[in-house]
């Protein structure tokens, strides 16, 4: 089938006609106008999901289909995904990033700016494997005790002109002859210099640049090493600016104990959030990831709390003995301990000589006092009132749940609403139907194309084997034709042979006789008639097996041409099952696009239903609402087969 021709399946008018029971001249696109029209004249404005969806060429792949279903639908919700269009802000631990490049040759030098201190800090934690000093020391071409040729010294040393000499003499590492790589051993010119580390090994760029990588992805392989660490030199001489940024994250994140990393708590995020020296005033037990901007609690690791509430996993705080109605003691943001709070006063101490809020424990400004403002009587009243508000919302909350209670009871019993759901549960049904019925129609022919394939293929084996016997009795019939042809000159060489021998023998048995007549001189037979005789002798002798030789070495003549041509056809037979091969992966594929996509147009036509059917609801509900005066509540659209209830449809409606 024609990979671009749509698929007979997904005809629009058979759908409207047996699923939407719509006239012939009015479409699915012309329903839910109405329908959003009959909404719109009540004050909701609403739209639906767009029909082109599913309109277009069937042929493409399901995930474009999918993916146009699900930027097509206008439903607005409020989601925290928004976040992550921010710009992502630098570190504090990074210098600031090198500008712009300025040609185009400037993206592929690496950036230098970078400041290299944790990595070199966690050089020194994790052992005394390497000094950074000794590494530069090592990377200098000459001695560092050794004065330089330039200098304007007078004084004239033995170490100084021994230096200058070294200097002089020995020439520098990058115009050395050429080197191969340790890791590929891919020799290297004096244009492309190789990497130099403190153990005397060289890695090229791309093969130290792999290893810093695998080092940035995986904790144990940290830090980059071959017999030594590589230095800070190295890795910023082969990174760019980005991957450099990369791999001082993943430094500081490695350098950092277990139990005090802390990630994101926003499961589409998890970026790793390092260690702040400065703490937020207001909420000095939260912290900001610097990609999300989402705030995390720093003992539970989790969302951050409202200002104000203690951290439920804080067992301490939420077992200790309360002070009125907050808690007996609260948490040092510095050290961490316990400090005891006092009736009547909102200001604490902490031995360590922090001070902070005894309310919200925020940290405790001298001039201002808290920063959210805590120990002013304002706040105090503030307070009190936002909790009789929080009662009177739940009693009020109460109040709703009974009208919600006694709308939905309401709209249960009315026979119009009654009456929709029942056209709604057939329209299923027939959806339902219609679809099963269409992917019986899809497979059907599909199975009638793979038995028209496998008769196409057989077809082409016979044809092939008919050809391949054609051609070896051919061969064979040659062969037996040049086999008698060689018997028959091979016979009538032999009675040549014999007749030359019968004339010599009576040649020669006429020795020492006279002619027949007296005028015929004496007949002489000399040794070398004799000697010829005794040839053809041999030759006779000799006939049959010479003749045999030359039967067999046609024979393997003839076996050899055989064995080529069976061979031949052995290949000819393997190219064609490859071939055939090809079409069936080529035709399975095809039948597995065209359920994917079939599966996604029905898929986008359900979540289509499931809108309008949601809008239809709502429409009815205020319709009645309108006519009746009171409130109708929202019931549920019909469930799919296999949805577990789950509503996929999506309307807007404001």
């Amino acid at each position: 089938m024609d990979g671009t021709s749509p698929l007979p399946e997904l005809g629009d008018a058979e759908y409207g006609t047996e699923v939407l029971q719509l006239p012939v001249d009015k479409s699915e696109v012309e329903l839910d106008r109405e329908l959003v029209a009959r909404a719109n004249a009540l004050g909701l404005r609403a739209t639906l999901p767009s029909v082109s969806g599913y309109k277009r060429n069937t042929s493409s792949a399901v995930s474009n289909s999918s993916e146009s279903t699900s930027q097509e639908r206008t439903f607005s919700t409020a989601s925290d995904s928004s976040a992550s269009t921010y710009i992502t802000p630098h570190s504090s631990i990074f210098s600031p990033p090198s500008p712009g490049p300025a040609g185009p040759d400037a993206a592929s030098k690496p950036s230098r700016n970078l400041s290299f201190s944790p990595y070199e800090k966690y050089l020194a934690q994790d052992g005394p494997t390497l000094d950074p000093s000794r590494s530069r020391k090592l990377s200098t071409p000459g001695d560092g005790s050794a004065q330089s040729i330039f200098s304007f010294s007078t004084r004239k040393t033995l170490s100084g002109i021994r230096g200058r000499m070294r200097l002089r003499k020995k020439p520098s590492r990058s115009f050395g002859p050429a080197s191969s790589c340790l890791v590929c051993r891919t020799d290297f010119s004096k244009s492309t210099p190789l990497q130099n580390l403190p153990c005397g090994h060289a890695f090229c760029a791309g093969c130290l640049r792999t290893m810093v990588e695998q080092a940035t992805m995986d904790e144990t392989k940290m830090p980059p090493q071959c017999c030594m660490p590589v230095p800070a030199e190295n890795i910023q001489a082969i990174l760019e600016t980005a991957t450099q940024e990369g791999f001082l994250k993943a430094v500081v994140q490695f350098s950092t104990p277990w139990e005090s990393r802390m990630f994101c708590s926003k499961a589409s995020c998890g970026e790793f959030i390092p260690c702040r020296k400065h703490v937020d005033p207001s909420a000095p037990f939260a912290v900001t990831c610097r990609k999300c901007h989402t705030r995390v609690c720093s003992i539970c690791k989790k969302d951050a709390h409202p200002v104000g509430k203690d951290c439920p996993k804080d067992w301490e705080v939420e077992m200790a003995p309360r002070v009125g109605k907050q808690p007996g003691c609260k948490r040092c943001y510095k050290c961490r301990g316990l400090v005891e709070c006092r009736q009547g006063s909102t200001h604490l101490t902490c031995p360590c000589k922090a001070q902070f809020c005894s309310i919200c424990g925020g940290v405790w400004d001298p001039a201002v006092g808290c920063p959210n403002i805590c120990n002013s009587e304002d706040e105090i009243g503030r307070r009190r009132d936002s909790d009789e508000a929080r009662t009177a919302q739940d009693s009020f909350g109460t109040a709703a749940t009974t009208d919600n209670e006694a709308a939905e009871k309401r709209s249960a019993r009315h026979p119009a609403i009654q009456g929709l759901q029942q056209e709604q549960d057939k329209a299923m049904r027939r959806f339902c139907g219609f679809m099963a019925k269409m992917k019986t129609s899809m497979e059907m022919r599909q199975l009638q194309q793979r038995i028209s394939l496998a008769e196409r293929e057989t077809e082409q084996v016979e044809e092939l084997k008919d050809k391949h016997a054609k051609a070896t009795a051919q061969l064979e019939d040659r062969q037996i034709t040049e086999e008698m042809e060689l018997r028959s000159t091979l016979e009538q060489s032999e009675r040549s042979i014999k007749a030359r021998i019968k004339h010599m023998e009576a040649y020669c048995d006429g020795l020492g006789r006279h002619p027949s007549g007296p005028e015929m001189p004496p007949r002489v037979v000399t040794e070398q008639n004799l000697r010829d005789l005794g040839h053809q002798y041999n030759i006779r002798d000799d006939m049959e097996r010479q003749h045999q030789a030359r039967i067999n070495m046609m024979r393997d003549r003839q076996s050899k041409r055989m064995e080529e041509l069976l061979e031949h056809q052995a290949v000819e037979l393997d190219e064609l099952a490859d071939r055939q091969r090809s079409d069936r992966d080529e035709i399975e594929s095809t039948f597995t696009r065209e359920g994917e996509t079939i599966n996604a147009v029905f898929e986008a036509r359900q979540s289509r239903f499931t809108a309008r059917w949601n809008l239809a609801i709502e429409v009815l509900c205020k319709e009645l609402e309108d006519k009746d005066g009171v409130q109708y509540a929202l019931v549920l659209a019909p469930s799919w087969p296999g949805t577990g209830g789950k509503d996929d449809g999506e309307y807007t409606v404001t």
